[in-house]
């Protein structure tokens, strides 16, 4: 897939993100390679294929899973950058009842 300056810009006014033209240039041959990669995934042959088949991951020379140090909660609360005095506050992400999605 050939990916354009236009179309560039248009994903990135749909996600709301400011790219200068610098940007928009360096990104869209980029985001053309990319696709050419993910193209050639798409056209790989896995009919037939035993979906369980992975790729070995060696296990030698990791680290045990030890907890750690606990954080105190006032040092938590206090590099946070807003916080009610027991909780983080965060920026609300849906509008709507509880529940709602």
């Amino acid at each position: 897939m050939d990916i354009d300056e236009t179309l560039v810009r248009h994903v990135a006014k749909l996600a709301r993100l400011e790219l200068t033209d610098e940007e928009v240039a360096g990104i869209a041959p980029q985001l053309s390679r990319i696709f050419a990669h993910v193209d050639q995934v798409c056209r790989l042959e896995v009919e037939g294929a035993d979906p369980a088949t992975q790729a070995p991951v060696p296990m030698e020379g990791l680290r045990d899973d030890e907890p750690g140090e606990l954080l105190e909660p006032r040092a938590i609360l206090r590099n946070a950058p807003a916080h009610d005095g027991a909780f983080l506050v965060v920026p609300r992400f849906f509008d709507g009842a509880e529940g709602e999605a």
